[in-house]
């Protein structure tokens, strides 16, 4: 415990007052660095009500002690941070990032934006490496499950992504990705049936969790039935829960090979599928989720981005404004180029798009209503959605479906933690990682007050105004200074 006085720490957790079946873990834990934070109200991430007075203790990287109005102990070494008028809640998680090989500047904007975990949904060795440097503390960063490279089907048009062309191939890319240090293996849309199945098997035949797109020719009931973990994004959705959804797959599988059209027959039924939609189905596709123990990531930021006219993008000051300071410039360049290659849209695909939008916010509404587990994700790296900044997008987005402020940041802490493997993070309790965010309001009172951060803990460590401030002007100088040299884009969204 370096200079603090162990016995007398030690003696402090069993005195009763943090309670008795604290003890055990605050002797475990006891290693390290000790910050204790006091007078805070914390949100747990649990369906425990907030805890007024907390006292939170810190112990190297794990929370050792979570108790009420705890005086704070007078040792010699220990840390005190008088948190009175704050709320504290769990670090924060983006079960679906991008691009963090962007080394000098998306891990630290994650990280000073309070999302001190985060999954990584296209791997690489260059993301591995830099989640060692991270661990080294040689870059500043949140921790990291990093997804296989994206396995599609031969005929994908995303030339970054891993193509398999036969089941055989897709279960020799499993294999090979698992030896790769992946965490779980993530499918995209251009794949058949068969290769899908191929790769489910393979996938459990090796313990590894799959999740990513639905394929275009399967249904989101088809995906959950053969095991896949999580679905991501709202491809397919509406199609799913259509009363013609019978008519829409016969359409889908008599597609042509060329896999050129699918994109945009698959969004054309999504949409002609809001007028048929059920809530009975819905309700049912919930159930399958809880049934499979399967998540869905929705994904609600990058669609609301996407629901905007492209061209638009760049003349939004604020949106622009958080380019020029923290994105490296060639991602800014492309950005850029993206947004002025779409086509301008009417203002009947205006008001369309828009209209959309608020049938996937309903439709993620009645799922949640309907206890399907919801995780949040945000695809940041993708056409302004921005990393770290993205996950407060992502909480209102959700609080706009119709999840109450509770179950948004469940979303983001607890649920989505269990989405990544992860049940060391994601709550405070005895024994967790020490990851916290600190905020100047409540967010159950707004959602819009997760953005108030007053200070964020990562590991242990705590990164204050000051400290934050020093990261920001780090992230803006490396994206001034950053040549990045890129091979393509790697996010998941799909045109609209």
């Amino acid at each position: 415990m370096g200079d603090v006085d162990r016995r007398s720490f030690l003696a402090w957790l069993g005195t009763g007052v943090l309670g008795a079946t604290l003890l055990t873990a605050g002797r475990a834990e006891a290693a390290g660095d000790v910050t204790v934070l006091t007078h805070a109200t914390l949100f747990d991430g649990t369906d425990a009500p907030p805890l007024r007075d907390a006292t939170i203790v810190l112990a190297g990287a794990r929370i050792a002690a979570v108790g009420r109005g705890v005086p704070a102990p007078a040792l010699a070494g220990v840390r005190v941070l008088d948190l009175t008028g704050k709320h504290v809640i769990p670090g924060l998680w983006d079960a679906h990032t991008h691009e963090t090989t962007m080394a000098r500047t998306f891990p630290a904007l994650h990280l000073v934006n309070g999302v001190t975990s985060i999954r990584d949904m296209d791997g690489s060795p260059a993301t591995h490496d830099v989640l060692r440097r991270v661990e080294r503390s040689e870059l500043t960063g949140p921790r990291m499950v990093i997804a296989s490279r994206i396995l599609d089907g031969g005929g994908s048009f995303v030339d970054v992504h891993r193509l398999v062309a036969t089941p055989a191939d897709a279960a020799v890319a499993v294999r090979e990705e698992k030896a790769g240090c992946a965490d779980l293996v993530k499918v995209y849309s251009f794949m058949s049936p068969e290769i899908h199945a191929a790769i489910a098997a393979e996938s459990r035949r090796h313990g590894l969790p799959y999740g990513g797109h639905v394929p275009i020719q399967l249904s989101v009931p088809d995906v959950l039935a053969r095991g896949q973990h999580t679905v991501e994004h709202l491809y397919a959705f509406h199609a799913s829960t259509s009363t013609k959804k019978a008519e829409y797959y016969a359409q889908l599988a008599a597609l042509p090979a060329d896999t050129g059209s699918w994109p945009g027959a698959l969004a054309a039924m999504d949409r002609d599928a809001v007028t048929s939609h059920s809530a009975a189905m819905t309700r049912e596709l919930a159930g399958r989720f809880r049934a499979r123990r399967a998540w869905h990531v929705p994904t609600l930021a990058v669609l609301a981005r996407t629901s905007t006219p492209p061209g638009d993008l760049p003349q939004d000051p604020v949106l622009q404004g958080l380019a020029d300071r923290y994105l490296p410039r060639a991602v800014r360049q492309e950005w850029l180029d993206l947004a002025a290659a779409w086509p301008v849209w009417s203002p009947e695909r205006v008001a369309q798009e828009a209209a959309y939008l608020e049938a996937e916010l309903a439709l993620v509404g009645e799922l949640a209503a309907a206890g399907a587990p919801i995780a949040a994700g945000t695809d940041s790296g993708y056409l302004y959605t921005f990393p770290g900044f993205a996950t407060h997008d992502e909480l209102e987005q959700l609080v706009r479906a119709g999840l109450s402020p509770r179950r948004a940041l469940q979303a983001a802490t607890r649920d989505a933690a269990r989405t990544a493997g992860r049940p060391s993070s994601g709550t405070v309790e005895v024994g967790k990682d020490a990851d916290l965010v600190v905020l100047d309001a409540d967010p159950l009172a707004a959602i819009t007050n997760s953005r108030r951060i007053h200070a964020v803990v990562s590991r242990g460590k705590v990164l204050g105004p000051a400290e934050r401030q020093r990261i920001f002007a780090d992230v803006e100088r490396a994206a001034q200074e950053d040549v990045v040299t890129r091979a393509g884009r790697s996010s998941c969204c799909l045109p609209r």
